[in-house]
């Protein structure tokens, strides 16, 4: 069969089936994300669970800090060049090079970066270094159906890696496997099942040998991203370092699993901002402020209701859902729900930001929450233990969300007294209201 060549006109426009879809994705991933952290959890306990957390944890970081914003350049490009097929050609090529680099890189200097009380975890951190090569080819390959408009695939390719993931862990319980080796294996497995068939789809649509859009013009336009790559890792992870070196594994695996439950809703603000990037990204300079604070209080609205509600729950979910072993994690998870709300508010801004183009604006904002946050976390956890890193997590987190609503404001042209556009008002609670009706209608008619 020969390879179909994707135009322009075959890109999706953005509207409402986009973020229906994009969102039941995102609630499927968060399902599929806590089903797999319980198991985890229940196959490892405590301690296991903060090995875990140490063997993927530099890795990840390495991954995300050596893409250099190659993947959101692609993304941009494919929202803009009438034929896809040589921006596709030039992702997979990208990411050899930026992952060969990171990898190498990462294996040197995990022994430096793990404490001497973790040295036994160096032969698995470094098994686990290959998840670099899969998460760059993935991201990239995935970046390009983002900013195409292709949420069909995109959501299909990105949920993919959850089930696979799973099946795998299910699989670990039935056999009584529960070692922390094996869980890592297990999610190499899935990320090489996805990074399989984006490549079959790819090759599928377009020739593998062909013109590339030039790798060059995609590096000069990644700097700008890059520099935000870079400091994005770092403020996810800082704080799991910082327990790591301060209070040890144990500690690190109770944090995880709080962290985990309070970010149980983390869909409502992933799917959105994904969506606001292509939105934004197909909109002039200055344009569309409109929809993106439309979407953002939406966002608000639902990270007011379901927060709340799971806080409530939290004592009786918690211990229920993971194991009595894990009721200390309750009060953090708790803290963790306010950190949870602000940081994926700020990601809101974030995308939209970034898909106008503006990429420092994100570098800015993460390295102000990183400095506020690893401050607050040396400092709290230091008196407090576990829950003063979580209440260090939300103030990092709440700094960089007011940083960003001030460059949002800036960006669009509005003096900061124009927040109150992004303030929930009544008219936000009906449209949410008629929505969730519906669904549920449409739910109870089926």
């Amino acid at each position: 069969m020969q390879a179909r060549s994707v135009t322009q006109s075959e890109k999706r426009q953005v509207g409402l089936a986009a973020f229906a879809g994009t969102f039941g994705t995102s609630i499927v991933v968060q399902g599929f994300t806590v089903l797999q952290g319980v198991i985890v959890a229940r196959l490892l306990g405590p301690v296991g669970r903060g090995e875990y957390a140490t063997v993927i944890l530099w890795p990840s970081v390495f991954a995300a800090i050596g893409i250099f914003g190659t993947n959101i350049a692609l993304a941009r490009a494919a929202a803009k060049i009438d034929r896809l097929d040589p921006v596709c050609r030039t992702a997979i090529v990208l990411a050899g090079a930026t992952s060969l680099i990171s990898a190498t890189l990462c294996y040197c200097c995990i022994p430096y970066l793990l404490p001497d009380a973790e040295a036994h975890l160096l032969r698995l951190a470094r098994l686990f270094v290959p998840f670099i090569i899969l998460n760059h080819l993935g991201s990239n390959l995935q970046a390009v159906d983002q900013g195409a408009g292709n949420f069909a695939r995109f959501n299909l390719t990105r949920a993919l890696l959850y089930p696979v993931y799973v099946a795998f862990l299910i699989a670990m319980w039935v056999y009584d496997v529960r070692q922390v080796a094996w869980a890592a294996v297990g999610l190499l497995v899935a990320n090489a099942t996805v990074v399989v068939v984006r490549l079959i789809l790819a090759l599928r649509d377009m020739p593998l040998r062909g013109p590339l859009y030039s790798p060059r013009e995609t590096l000069r336009e990644s700097v700008r991203f890059g520099l935000v790559g870079a400091a994005m890792p770092l403020y996810l992870h800082a704080d799991k370092a910082i327990l790591l070196w301060l209070l040890g594994a144990e500690n690190l695996g109770l944090y995880v699993v709080a962290l985990s439950a309070s970010a149980a809703i983390g869909s409502i603000t992933n799917s959105a901002g994904m969506v606001s990037f292509t939105m934004a990204a197909q909109a002039g300079p200055g344009d569309g402020f409109e929809r993106i604070a439309r979407t953002f209080r939406v966002s608000a609205l639902l990270w007011l209701v379901f927060g709340g509600i799971l806080a409530v729950a939290m004592p009786l979910l918690l211990p229920l859902v993971y194991g009595r072993e894990f009721a200390p994690a309750v009060n953090p998870a708790r803290l963790l729900i306010v950190g949870s709300a602000f940081g994926g508010l700020a990601n809101l801004l974030d995308q939209a930001l970034r898909g106008q183009g503006r990429a420092f604006v994100g570098f800015e904002g993460r390295i102000v929450g990183l400095a506020a946050m690893v401050a607050a976390g040396i400092v709290l956890s230091r008196w407090l233990g576990l829950p003063g890193m979580a209440l260090a997590y939300a103030v990092g987190q709440g700094t960089c969300f007011a940083f960003f609503i001030w460059r949002m404001m800036g960006h669009y042209g509005r003096r900061i007294g124009a927040v109150p556009a992004l303030m929930i008002g009544w008219d936000d609670v009906l449209y949410v209201a008629r929505h969730l009706r519906a669904v549920l209608l449409k739910a109870t008619a089926v």
